[in-house]
């Protein structure tokens, strides 16, 4: 099975349309949350931020992602299209601008569907994480 390569997101246009996108304090915080830690799940975004479980915190991560790409709507496409390319079911996630589900060791996605982690896992794309800032 050929590897399907994921659009490298511009860290400057990110930033960019990151300060355009008009961020609520809390959808700010989320973000910052995410690209510092690196890897999460739902139950610990929620439990971290102290976030209230409805409506769904990956349902808002989506939310954030459609106002940033919609200031970097090229990558944007292309990351969507990836997506839908990636995905088992063929529909595409717009939370893969920011981030996509971590894989184990063998390559399998860490989520209760492949039996490998009790929650879906997801980790930030490398250029995005800022942990060692």
């Amino acid at each position: 099975m050929k590897k399907i390569l994921r659009p490298i997101t511009p860290l400057k246009e990110f930033e960019r349309a990151l300060s355009l996108a008009q961020l609520s304090e809390s959808e700010q915080e989320l973000i910052e949350y995410i690209r510092y830690t690196g890897i999460f799940t739902q139950p610990s975004l929620v439990k971290e931020l102290r976030l209230n479980s409805k409506p769904p915190v990956l349902s808002i991560l989506c939310e954030i992602c459609r106002k940033i790409g919609a200031h970097m709507p090229e990558h944007f496409e292309l990351v969507r299209e990836w997506s839908k390319l990636i995905s088992e079911h063929g529909v595409r996630w717009d939370g893969e601008l920011i981030c996509s589900n971590a894989l184990n060791i063998d390559g399998e996605p860490l989520t209760p569907e492949s039996g490998t982690a009790p929650f879906d896992t997801f980790a930030v794309h490398k250029e995005l994480f800022q942990g060692f800032d």
